[in-house]
């Protein structure tokens, strides 16, 4: 059995396209955990009536004694869950109709299963199914390294996982706002995982739709502390050059993000963050990092002149 867990927040004009795409499923034998992170909207009783007369559906309410959040909703439906595989989904996404069978079949002896997502906006088009496409997702050889890197991609919803595979790494963090999937993945797969790969798109997310993603990219300060103690699980586990240039470049992505807000407090933050964990771990990085430390300098002074300074902080 497959247990599919989604945590629900105000998506009552979204829940049906995503719950039929779960009932359209071809592969029959699984559990839809479902868990109302306290809606304000009518969105547990259009879900309630949605899967009415469906017994592999189970609904319920945040127990007031779990934190707010969808990593704490999805906690709980692991409480609860009886599948032998887990398979993370969001409350405005969309199934292709072979997505489990094909998972199933392919997951055999491995530790877990990733699909190629794709991305579409509005309202949903069956079209997508026979039309989309996606670039080739390659094996790795190094899946941690390329993990934390970027470019293995892996987003919470993509892989089917083993339940004993991922039962040690289990709860999910609470405490963080973004990047709870890499904090939790990043534990994983640091610990050699076997794989196998779909490249075909099974998962359909929708983009544009509120999400604490797109709220840290508008407010960068929103999700710093979260970042923060997701890179400092990474650089735990391990400090490979590869991964500390990528923390880098990132983390001086949203210090220049801060810098076109005027919000200064963050991007002395992400300064600091560089600096206490020697992430500019060579001479000519420490140069160029030297370099935007004086740039900064003068831009906390004159306050102006975004497009002359921000090629001067980059790498």
């Amino acid at each position: 059995m497959i247990s599919i867990i989604i945590p629900i927040f105000n998506r009552q004009h979204l829940i049906d396209e995503t719950l039929n795409s779960i009932i359209a499923q071809t592969y029959t034998n699984w559990e839809c955990i479902i868990v109302d992170d306290g809606s304000t909207d009518d969105t547990y009783n259009v879900t309630n009536n949605l899967i009415k007369g469906d017994n592999r559906f189970q609904l319920y309410n945040r127990p007031l004694e779990f934190a707010k959040g969808p990593s704490s909703c999805r906690n709980f439906a692991i409480t609860k869950m009886s599948g032998n595989y887990i398979q993370f989904f969001d409350s405005d996404d969309v199934m292709h109709p072979n997505h489990l069978q094909l998972k199933i079949e392919a997951i055999k002896t491995h530790d877990f299963v990733i699909c190629q997502l794709q991305e579409f906006t509005g309202a949903f088009d069956a079209n997508l199914f026979s039309s989309a496409k996606q670039p080739y997702i390659k094996p790795s050889k190094n899946v941690f390294e390329d993990f934390a890197t970027g470019t293995f991609p892996m987003l919470m919803v993509a892989p089917l996982w083993k339940a004993s595979s991922l039962r040690p790494y289990i709860p999910i963090r609470e405490d963080l706002h973004i990047l709870e999937d890499h904090e939790l993945y990043a534990r994983a797969l640091s610990q050699i995982k076997t794989y196998a790969i779909i490249n075909t798109p099974l998962i359909f997310y929708r983009v544009g739709s509120s999400s604490s993603t797109n709220n840290f990219y508008s407010n960068v300060s929103y999700g710093l502390a979260s970042y923060f103690k997701a890179k400092k699980t990474v650089l735990h586990l391990s400090s490979a050059k590869p991964i500390k240039l990528a923390i880098l470049k990132m983390t001086l992505g949203f210090f220049r993000l801060a810098l076109a807000k005027r919000d200064f407090k963050s991007a002395q933050q992400c300064l600091n963050f560089i600096k206490n964990h020697k992430l500019a771990y060579s001479f000519k990085l420490k140069l160029k990092l030297a370099r935007i430390r004086f740039f900064y300098t003068i831009f906390k002074i004159v306050k102006k002149g975004d497009t002359k300074f921000k090629p001067l902080f980059k790498l």
